[in-house]
């Protein structure tokens, strides 16, 4: 076998071998709604860089382990749709594509330092809501998990599929729940659609709320390549996921606040 025969055959089993570990399920928490947790049993507490094992997914985990942001008196940055949360990121994406914290230039590092520090609201539709898998964030914990948050510029009457556009994710984290769960904020009341521990989709019974979340900005570059951010939803994946899955790195994590901006609507869609 040649040079050329081996390097093939190493990529396609490296493939294969990538598109097995992605077709596993992983556990994924029974929580379908936020409720009080009991942060004194998780051996993560005091761990903000979770079980992280490189520089950069340190500084990441300590980034999402944030305590809630002090809203009294700070400078919000308001953003009223996601057009004008992606024009924000544009120039600073422009130039970081595909790259990770480590790739970026000291000018590059000196805007995200700046930006990472910045709260943010933005305005848009939950249409979707999901119990997060195990991370090194929180210590690979399937019980002390994040929620992910599926914000859209408009409404949807289904949950993504090919062709629809992609969202912007926004996350409640372990630290921050209890205070939105004593804040009456429950997330089946909030979003249209919840994605369940078997990764199938549950409609809630009414249309996406519109909501403001408030929160720290965060450039997730561990989902900065293509299979993670794209304008529009291209595929399902074997186990359900839709890919790409998001508009940007860039998202809110933690969130520190979210406020319904409408009134509750029945849903119409199958009388």
């Amino acid at each position: 076998m040649n040079c050329h025969s081996l390097l093939l055959a190493g990529y396609c089993c490296a493939f294969f071998l990538s598109e097995a570990a992605y077709a596993e399920r992983p556990a994924i928490s029974e929580d379908r709604e936020l409720k009080k947790i009991d942060l004194t049993g998780w051996d993560c507490l005091d761990r903000l860089e979770g079980t992280a094992k490189t520089p950069d997914g340190v500084e990441r985990n300590r980034l999402k382990n944030r305590n809630a942001a002090n809203l009294a008196g700070a400078s919000i940055e308001k953003m009223d749709t996601a057009a004008a949360f992606l024009r924000a990121a544009a120039e600073f994406e422009a130039g970081t594509k595909g790259k990770r914290r480590n790739d970026l230039s000291a000018a590059q590092r000196a805007i995200l330092d700046q930006r990472e520090k910045q709260i943010v609201s933005l305005t848009g539709y939950l249409v979707l809501a999901y119990a997060g898998p195990p991370e090194s964030t929180n210590c690979a914990s399937a019980d002390f998990h994040d929620w992910h948050l599926e914000l859209f510029e408009k409404p949807s009457d289904h949950p993504p599929r090919p062709g629809d556009p992609t969202a912007i994710i926004c996350e409640i984290t372990p630290r921050v729940q209890n205070d939105l769960y004593r804040a009456g904020i429950r997330v089946q009341e909030l979003a249209a659609f919840i994605r369940a521990p078997d990764l199938s989709y549950e409609p809630t019974g009414h249309p996406a709320r519109r909501v403001r979340i408030t929160g720290q900005l965060l450039w997730d570059d561990d989902h900065n390549g293509v299979a993670d951010v794209g304008t529009t939803v291209r595929t399902i994946g074997a186990i359900g996921y839709h890919n790409p899955w998001r508009s940007t790195a860039w998202e809110i994590h933690p969130v520190t606040k979210i406020e319904v901006l409408d009134s509750p609507a029945v849903d119409t869609m199958n009388d």
